[in-house]
């Protein structure tokens, strides 16, 4: 699992960094969890998906760049755009989901205060490797 953690956190580096968003100093969120089926049913070889998320500071004025920003490198990458939508004085709150084809996973950037905005990406069910090799989850094109 710290071979999936780890390309989590550089797929969010790569993502705040090309977005223009400063990750900040408040603690990462790392949530792995057991998959469970829509019956309540669990494999036995330990499949796991990992919420992983930062924060960065952002100028409120500057969110609906951030998410463009992003929409753009998770587009060129691959990634089906789900959700999209700009802050506006109604909803002032950006945010963006977008879904890779083929792997599954789930990026997602999003206003949570008119200064922070918050970075994360949602794995698919994954198979713990054996022998120690990692799990390959993502790519960039």
């Amino acid at each position: 699992m710290a071979g999936v953690l780890m390309a989590a956190r550089q797929r969010m580096a790569h993502l705040a960094q090309t977005a223009g968003v400063q990750i900040n100093g408040e603690p990462e969120a790392a949530d792995f969890h057991r998959c469970v089926g829509e019956n309540g049913e669990q494999a036995p070889d330990d499949r796991f998906t990992l919420l992983y998320a930062v924060h960065g500071d952002v100028p409120g004025a500057r969110h609906n760049e951030v998410v463009r920003r992003a929409r753009d490198v998770l587009m060129k990458e691959g990634l089906a755009i789900t959700v999209f939508q700009e802050a506006t004085e109604a909803k002032p709150y950006a945010t963006l989901s977008a879904r890779h084809p083929e792997s599954r996973y789930v990026a997602a950037v999003d206003s949570t205060s008119g200064s922070r905005m918050a970075l994360s990406v949602t794995t698919p069910c994954l198979v713990p490797p054996s022998g120690g090799g990692g799990v390959r989850w993502w790519s960039s094109r």
